[in-house]
């Protein structure tokens, strides 16, 4: 159990999982939903086959609403504070879905490929395929190491490494007491403040044009905090 979970913190979004479940039970989830939710009605205007994909995802986020935020006067501090830093999460996690996307299409399109051919290079089945570059499924570790092999796309723009909060807050308390023993294991603390990931966020009308990556202010960045928020 423990190194299921420990696999699972750094691990992709999962929107397969959740419909399978039939259930949405976190706010992170949830985000990931809306976010799934968004580009799904953009594509299916393309890719029908998405439809009933996004049929199934707005009954889940009707359903997740209604239970979790339909009443204001039951709504905490705490669910409010978890609902903001699970929307930067997700967000960030999408900017980086949408970019290695984008980056699998335009090296296709280099070599006059189909979203088919990739299927058939990856062993997958075209509908398949087609959830893992829509960031329905999770492509496995696998898949991303044949796709850096076939299209020299860097590891770092592939494999997602967005570590949650609690994951970070576990992080600091554990460097902290490996430098007890180690001072240069404070190395890490500056390592890991300084993660490029921290800085993706949907711009303004990203479901019109391409995403592209805003850069916190100067005065945030220099501060080594690890922290998503």
């Amino acid at each position: 159990m423990a190194q299921n979970k420990k696999l699972s913190e750094l691990g992709e979004p999962n929107i397969r999982k959740i419909l399978d479940a039939g259930r949405i039970e976190t706010e992170l989830d949830h985000e990931r939903v809306l976010l799934a939710d968004r580009h799904l009605m953009l594509q299916e205007e393309v890719q029908a086959n998405l439809r009933p994909t996004r049929k199934a995802i707005g009954d889940l986020i009707v359903e997740f609403e209604a239970r979790c935020w339909a009443h204001e006067s039951l709504v905490t501090d705490a669910q409010m504070e978890e609902h903001e830093a699970a929307e930067i999460h997700a967000e960030r996690e999408y900017v980086f879905i949408w970019n290695r996307r984008k980056l699998i299409l335009e090296k296709l399109q280099a070599l006059s490929l189909k979203q088919k051919d990739l299927a058939i290079l990856l062993n997958h089945s075209k509908s398949y395929t087609s959830e893992l570059l829509n960031g329905i499924r999770p492509f496995s570790t696998n898949d991303l190491k044949l796709i850096h092999l076939l299209f020299e796309i860097p590891l770092a723009d592939l494999i997602i490494t967005i570590p949650s909060q609690d994951t970070l807050s576990r992080l600091e308390t554990a460097i902290a007491k490996i430098s007890t023993a180690n001072p240069k294991a404070k190395l890490l603390h500056e390592t890991l403040a300084n993660r490029p990931v921290a800085n993706g966020f949907l711009t303004e009308g990203w479901d019109d044009d391409d995403l592209e990556e805003d850069t916190e202010p100067k005065e945030h960045a220099d501060k080594l905090a690890l922290s998503n928020k």
